[in-house]
């Protein structure tokens, strides 16, 4: 899936010691320039290397930066450039270079632009301009505030209306800057506790609406190339699966790997699990209804039973130095892993690298025994590709992201975040709806 291309056979041997330690488990390709400088000279060796079906990252030292500008004028969306601090690739430490790697696959995320003649936002390096305050941080993702719930949200934290479906990039420490254009508009925090996120505006929008069909129109090479290579990825393993499985939670990641997988393989070849934690939303389980049906799919249903643990066996409330009911839940995915599992079996996950730390160290295929292997086939990506992608290929997001959720889970979890919690308890339609479930009320005591 990633390729990494350096200028010279020194720094590909620097490269490798470093993958031996910090990535030996990944399958990474190593490539080279050939020790070309000259800008003419490196497209054509770019020429020879390059395929649709990866993504590449080019690693240079600050001596070749000359190089690296150029570069960035001609590549499409699946190779970035990144400068190593150092003036060569083969003179920085190996753990540095590990770092430094992990910064350059958070640019496949990240790369956005605002595009003035257009008036939205692009995935593109060659056209629009940078965005007030923007940095590249592996630990970044990035996103869109869709519907007119969450606008009301926004605009209520940070004291003004905003523009229409803005773009948000999820920083340290949940903090969140609010772009409207190329403006920053606002910063949004929202702690891990509480119910009270808080917001500063820092200027008055310049737009009034990002429009959601124009995004779309203009980011569809964009996102058909990351659609591409990861249906790529896929059906590396075809010939080899003979089950696919795709755990399925009704969220926006595993719902993209659920497309993705639909587009890789033959419908009869996958199992579509979804893991009922006897806490979900509502309008989660509707919409696994909803989707499955619309997808012409069988869902395979299994019960982790948090709820009971619980009610009956005096389990207490799920928190942050708690998290107990994780083991339930995978223990359930586990069981009906092992039920379907027949012959070599493909696991198909929707980690990617901007939820965790330890999720982006984790390579895209994993073996779990001689004839199960656990794939990631949207590692790169960002909230943002996966809720264009859904949009691009008519499949509904699940209502909760469209009041202000960013993530989805139980109506217990621990990881719901204060934003998550606060519009819970605050939305009308939400609110009257979970206050019914048993557990809510003791939920609502323990946070």
């Amino acid at each position: 899936m990633i390729g990494i291309i350096v200028r010279s056979k020194r720094d590909a041997d620097a490269i490798k010691a470093m993958i031996r330690i910090f990535y030996y488990d990944w399958d990474l390709k190593i490539y080279t320039l050939h020790g070309s400088r000259n800008i003419d000279k490196a497209l054509n060796e770019l020429e020879n290397i390059l395929s649709e079906k990866m993504f590449y990252t080019i690693l240079l030292g600050r001596e070749d930066t000359k190089l690296a500008n150029e570069l960035e004028k001609s590549l499409p969306p699946n190779v970035v450039v990144h400068i190593v601090p150092r003036a060569r690739i083969r003179n920085t430490r190996l753990e540095h270079l590990a770092n430094e790697f992990n910064i350059a696959r958070s640019k496949f995320r990240l790369l956005i632009k605002w595009s003035e003649e257009n008036h939205t936002y692009m995935f593109n390096r060659s056209h629009g301009i940078e965005l007030e305050n923007y940095e590249y941080n592996p630990a970044y993702d990035i996103f869109f505030g869709l519907g007119d719930k969450t606008y009301e949200v926004l605009s209520n934290f940070l004291g003004q209306k905003l523009c229409k479906n803005p773009l948000l990039i999820r920083r340290f420490s949940g903090e969140h800057y609010v772009y409207c254009g190329k403006d920053l508009v606002g910063i949004l925090n929202v702690p891990d506790e509480g119910f009270k996120p808080y917001g500063k505006l820092l200027k008055k929008s310049p737009i009034e609406e990002i429009n959601i069909n124009k995004l779309l129109r203009l980011n569809t090479y964009a996102l058909n190339t990351f659609e591409k290579i990861s249906i790529e990825f896929l059906k590396n393993y075809r010939d080899w699966a003979d089950t696919i499985i795709v755990p399925w939670s009704g969220g926006k990641d595993s719902t993209t790997v659920l497309i993705l997988a639909l587009n890789a393989f033959p419908k009869k070849k996958i199992h579509v699990v979804n893991v009922d934690t006897g806490v979900e939303f509502p309008w989660t389980i509707e919409y696994i209804d909803k989707v499955s049906g619309q997808l012409g799919i069988t869902v395979y249903k299994v019960y982790a039973g948090i709820d009971k643990a619980i009610l009956a066996d005096g389990k207490p409330m799920p928190r942050h130095d708690n998290r107990w009911c994780t083991g339930l839940k995978i223990q359930a995915v586990e069981k009906a892993i092992e039920e379907l599992a027949q012959g070599n079996t493909l696991v198909i996950t929707g980690d990617r690298d901007a939820e965790s730390r330890p999720r982006s160290m984790r390579s895209p295929c994993r073996d779990k025994g001689s004839n199960i292997k656990t794939i990631s086939p949207i590692k790169l990506w960002s909230t943002a590709h996966t809720q264009l992608y859904l949009t691009m290929k008519n499949i509904p997001l699940n209502p909760l992201y469209l009041y202000g959720f960013y993530r989805i889970g139980c109506y217990i979890c621990p990881a719901l975040r204060s934003l998550e919690k606060f519009i819970i308890v605050n939305n009308k339609d939400i609110y009257e709806t979970v206050n019914k479930l048993s557990l809510f009320k003791r939920y609502i005591d323990s946070s």
